[in-house]
């Protein structure tokens, strides 16, 4: 099975933009550069270093892609249980109105393709790496170890959202770009892969490296206990998530402001992408998408740093989340940490008389429970709470796109992964244990019993618009579920259309009219698998299966 033209034609202009890594920093740097060639990358040793390089790029260039408002990143979180899909481009997916067809699935495709474009190229890198004459072991097995880390990554990832992928090892030449593809792998030779690259990972990365935002053997450690997870092999998920956490490399941060300080380099960050001003990468607009239009229209009020600059509410937290985060008062979370639900009056140069600096903005009018649709939605768009993980210290708070580094995997899901397995084995105590390792580092009490869904619980305070709750609910069966009852804003479970009172609300806190929720009864069982969009389909084979459903 071979990758098909639009691989072949993207890989032959890959090299027009390939970048050299220097070891003299303390950051991955990447420098554009016109010199290189195929030939020049896959038969010299600096050529396959830069080759690897260029695969955290891509990584990356998923991140800073700007169409739809920059919000085909946070897709995926758009369809979870925590999130309201308020407006913008993103709403369309969130509410379930696209990415229910082939047809209508496009933003689907961005996935796909960077996926399966990463796979390719360290397909080609994997093999020249491995004939290439006279390069040192250890330099070969560094560049091989990171090419296979990317490759199982990428095809994990694929499997997950899109369940019918094809793999293949043989990366794309003259020779096989026309050859179709005619059906799936199955299921066991794709894990097969995965498993085989991340333990070669594993053996050949060192636990650190002198250049931020590159991968280490914690790195692949972390996805080895998620994908056991996914196979319910519990064992070997203990044994990787307690050798990253008893590495004595890598610990929680202190207080949760710090986990996404500066440039998201705490030893909590197992890999995060380097998006560094000038030197990697461009600006994207995640912040955006997710922190409201808090000092828009409100006198007294301005943007700042502190209140996570200047959003337009088009992804922002549902009351699920919110209720779940101030179940314990102490919780910092959501008290300007990770998440921010109450905005400051802080501009004494428009303050309104009778209104004092520092207190809590109240509209008169604009209100979680006013009386009528349009109010309310001022309140969503200005005042619901937001999230602040994706918002720079050093930001300019009137701007829409910001430099800022993206924690991909962290520490935190590693004691969640650690909890669960313990939890399944039988190992009450060790579960607790490591439960309330990321319960207490927020100042939230510590619990004495252990349950699935305190940890499901947990993992929505703790990870919620880190793009990892869609997969964790399809992974343990409550996909389907816990959208139906919670997507959007509204009662649990409330299937009514939106400002209705069909389903027993009656606009209060108890029991809050409905709100964006379209995709508590727009989901169907068979949408825990995404479809394979139109225009991949018809880059496949004529008989190629779709998945159920669609």
């Amino acid at each position: 099975m071979k990758l098909k033209n639009i691989y072949f034609k993207w890989a032959l202009s890959l090299f027009s933009m390939l970048v050299f890594m220097t070891s003299c920093d303390d950051f991955l740097q990447e420098e554009p550069t016109s010199q290189f060639t195929a030939n020049l990358v896959y038969n010299t040793p600096d050529g396959l270093e830069a080759g690897v390089v260029a695969l955290y790029s891509f990584q990356r260039a998923f991140w800073e892609n700007s169409a739809n408002n920059g919000s085909n990143p946070i897709v995926i979180d758009s369809r979870d249980d925590l999130t309201i899909p308020r407006g913008g481009e993103i709403s369309n997916y969130g509410r379930m109105r696209n990415g229910t067809t082939p047809e209508n699935s496009g933003v689907f495709s961005d996935y796909w393709k960077t996926n399966y474009r990463i796979i390719d190229r360290a397909n080609a890198i994997i093999k020249a790496a491995e004939n290439i004459q006279g390069m040192d072991e250890k330099r070969r097995a560094q560049v091989i170890a990171e090419a296979k880390f990317f490759r199982a990554n990428s095809t994990f990832t694929l499997f997950k959202l899109f369940n019918n992928i094809f793999i293949t090892t043989e990366p794309t030449t003259p020779e096989n770009v026309s050859d179709i593809i005619l059906d799936k792998t199955p299921e066991a030779d794709i894990y097969k892969l995965i498993k085989d690259d991340l333990t070669f990972a594993i053996n050949n990365l060192e636990w650190t490296t002198n250049q931020r935002g590159r991968i280490t053997q914690g790195t692949a450690r972390h996805l080895k206990a998620d994908v056991a997870l996914w196979q319910k092999d519990w064992a070997e998920a203990k044994l990787q998530s307690e050798a990253v956490i008893n590495s004595g490399k890598h610990a929680l941060a202190t207080d949760p402001r710090l986990v996404f300080a500066g440039e998201v380099n705490s030893s909590e960050i197992l890999w995060a992408l380097q998006f560094k001003s000038q030197v990697n990468g461009r600006t994207n607009k995640i912040n955006f998408n997710l922190m409201p239009n808090y000092a828009e229209q409100i006198p007294g009020s301005k943007y700042t740093v502190e209140q996570g600059g200047r959003g337009f509410a088009w992804l922002t937290m549902n009351n699920y989340l919110r209720d779940l985060l101030n179940a314990d008062p102490n919780d910092k979370r959501i008290k300007g940490t990770y998440y921010i639900q109450d905005y400051l009056y802080n501009d004494p140069a428009t303050l309104p008389a009778g209104i004092e600096l520092g207190t809590k903005i109240v509209h008169p009018s604009w209100k979680e429970f006013a009386s009528t649709a349009a109010n309310r939605n001022f309140w969503f768009i200005r005042l619901n709470a937001g999230c602040k993980k994706y918002f720079p210290d050093d930001g300019i708070p009137t701007q829409d796109s910001q430099f800022k580094n993206i924690s991909m995997y962290r520490l935190a899901e590693t004691y969640l992964f650690a909890a669960e397995a313990n939890l399944m084995l039988g190992n009450d105590a060790e579960a607790i244990k490591n439960l309330n390792k990321v319960r207490t580092r927020s100042s939230a009490a510590a619990v004495t019993t252990i349950t699935m869904q305190m940890i499901l619980d947990e993992q929505a305070r703790e990870l919620a618009f880190e793009g990892r709750r869609w997969y964790m609910l399809k992974r343990t069966g409550n996909l389907y579920n816990f959208v139906r009852d919670h997507a959007g804003y509204g009662m649990a479970g409330d299937l009514s259309p939106e400002n209705s009172t069909a389903g027993g609300a009656n606009n209060t806190p108890a029991k809050p009219l409905p709100y964006r929720s379209d995709a508590r009864f727009s989901i169907k069982p068979h949408m825990v698998n995404w479809p394979i969009p139109l225009a991949e389909m018809n880059l496949l084979g004529p008989n190629y299966p779709q998945n159920e459903g669609y």
